[in-house]
């Protein structure tokens, strides 16, 4: 305790300012780190913000309005796009914005932090005089430990998206919120609803995770007239995004991603990508991709949808007539199959949090059910939105600052006995599980530097380099699609394909039936075919397949 003691100035200000500086460098370090041995990580998603970033730099910027992928993100990467650099220096920039994403999502979270501490000094005079909560600056630590763990493990901030963006307008708005009681004056209600509006530029989830937290503002701060300055600051802001989304479809919307994908993964179910109306229940198609063979199938895409591969590039277009159904059992079966998942992220990820916070429950329950009740705002928003996801589709990436805010809560809820010896050992406690913690993000870190990151894109940029196509280049993919990272490096437009359940079946046909899908394939407009062949069949291909370079990548010429 004695380090702790010289570290921690005796003005709980200080103390906040000396514990906010050691994780700002702890963040920045560890962001850093993981970015740059994650450097070469994409994903699909990834690769659909960045096309449409590139897009926007062109000058269509009407792209941003894209009714699958959220907007903000891509604005924020298109100045990449103006300087016209490498794929492998744009991918590096692309990583590197996110440190400073990190950065403004962890100064977010530090305003929300002070607004939490806060009210333990508004309900102390509440609590009994034997019973108080925790050290101030324990929490302070356990807090900024929370916001480590959710930045760099349960969203990663390697990963190019919006996910750890939308952190950032959680705990701002949040913060707001618990400031609201206490100084509900009219500036922080509209700086509320801006903070959702712009919220929802960054991901289409924000628009009901917005309309919950407005919904807590109504009842838990009873200023009729200032919530309505929030409701029409958040309207104010968002209303130019949802026009751009909902004229051009003859329809209201605020983004259709949750509705694909609950149409897709919950009930009736069937593919997002080449849908063409199954299964039957599952609505009638008004301009699907279209399907010019059937064994196995071709799908082809030339127009009028931009983008490296344009059934995922703007999915809302390619399933526009898409219906959602209810079936309890599918349901159901699908809130059942994200338990597991859910409790892995609460309870097994983060052992220490789980032990520590167990330890001090046991240690002295008393206050703690009234203490939770105190916080039911957060607690209520948090919940609600973790259990929208499992109602469609749930990921640790998608939750991670509501994992801080429900565990935060749970913490600042705890009632321990007051005096000194006891008030220690909560202290000390807490920064045992903390160190526990900290080692856990040192051996992912540690990890990612000695095995890099899982969906490494590095092998894609040596694909491109050695394919050498002129850029805008039509080609046709056997294989999936989105995963063609090589193409958006090429800056090649796909615009057909084979579908990855499918490929198996095109290599092992003979070559006589591959000549009548090579037709088929002419009349996309497509002039290469590009795939990869089992090893074992590749020898066996006809001669106008060529290998790329070093390679497992073979194309075919589809020009005379």
């Amino acid at each position: 305790m004695t380090f702790f003691s010289g570290f921690l100035a005796a003005d709980s200000t200080q103390q906040r300012r000396r514990i906010s500086a050691l994780f700002l460098a702890l963040t920045f370090s560890f962001g850093l780190t993981q970015i740059w041995a994650c450097r070469y990580e994409l994903n699909p998603d990834s690769m659909d913000y960045l096309d449409i970033a590139r897009e926007a730099a062109a000058g269509h910027w009407g792209a941003v309005a894209n009714g699958y992928w959220g907007t903000l993100n891509s604005v924020l990467l298109a100045p990449l796009f103006f300087f016209h650099l490498s794929p492998e220096r744009e991918l590096l920039l692309a990583h590197l914005e996110g440190i400073l994403i990190l950065l403004v999502a962890f100064f977010s979270f530090r305003f929300f932090l002070d607004s939490c501490l806060g009210t333990i000094s508004l309900h102390r005079d509440a609590e009994k005089a034997e019973l108080r909560s925790p050290p101030e600056w324990a929490l302070c630590v356990l807090g900024y430990s929370l916001f480590l763990w959710s930045s760099l493990i349960v969203v990663t901030v390697a990963l190019i998206g919006p996910d750890l963006l939308v952190t950032a307008f959680v705990y701002l708005a949040a913060g707001i919120l618990l400031r609201l009681r206490r100084e509900a004056n009219l500036l922080g209600f509209v700086a509320f609803g801006v903070t959702l509006g712009v919220g929802y530029w960054a991901k289409a989830i924000m628009f009901p995770i917005s309309l919950v937290f407005l919904a807590v503002s109504i009842l838990k701060v009873r200023h009729w007239k200032q919530n309505l300055c929030s409701v029409v600051a958040f309207a104010v802001v968002a209303a130019p995004l949802l026009a751009a989304l909902s004229l051009p479809r003859g329809r209201f919307t605020f983004g259709d991603s949750g509705k694909l994908n609950y149409s897709s993964m919950v009930s009736p179910g069937g593919r997002v990508i080449n849908w063409q109306g199954d299964p039957v229940a599952s609505g009638v198609p008004k301009h699907p991709t279209r399907k010019i063979a059937g064994d196995p199938p071709i799908y082809e895409f030339n127009g009028p949808i931009q983008g490296t591969y344009p059934p995922s590039y703007d999915p809302s277009y390619w399933n526009e007539g898409r219906r959602v159904t209810f079936n309890l059992r599918s349901q159901l079966s699908v809130i059942a199959h994200h338990v597991p998942p859910v409790v892995d992220l609460f309870v097994v990820t983060q052992p220490s949090l789980t032990t520590g916070f167990l330890f001090l429950l046991f240690w002295n329950s008393r206050g703690f059910v009234g203490g939770l009740a105190r916080r039911w705002d957060l607690l209520t928003i948090s919940l609600a939105i973790v259990g929208l996801y499992m109602l469609v589709h749930f990921e640790t990436r998608f939750v991670g600052a509501f994992v801080v805010l429900i565990w935060l809560s749970v913490f600042l809820s705890l009632c321990l006995p007051a005096n000194k010896d006891s008030q220690r050992i909560a202290g000390l406690s807490i920064v045992a599980l903390v160190v526990a913690m900290l080692l856990s993000f040192a051996s992912n870190t540690a990890k990612k530097i000695v095995n890099g990151c899982p969906e490494s894109a590095e092998s894609h940029l040596e694909m491109a380099r050695q394919l050498a196509l002129p850029p805008g280049t039509p080609i046709a993919v056997v294989g999936a699609g989105n995963f063609s990272y090589w193409a958006h490096f090429a800056q090649l437009r796909i615009v057909a394909d084979i579908m990855l359940p499918d490929e198996p079946d095109f290599w092992r046909l003979p070559e006589e039936k591959r000549q009548e899908l090579y037709a088929a394939f002419r009349k996309t407009g497509a002039q290469w075919i590009i795939g990869q062949p089992p090893s074992a069949l590749a020898n066996l291909l006809d001669a106008r397949w060529k290998q790329v370079g070093t390679t497992a990548y073979y194309c075919y010429s589809l020009r005379p």
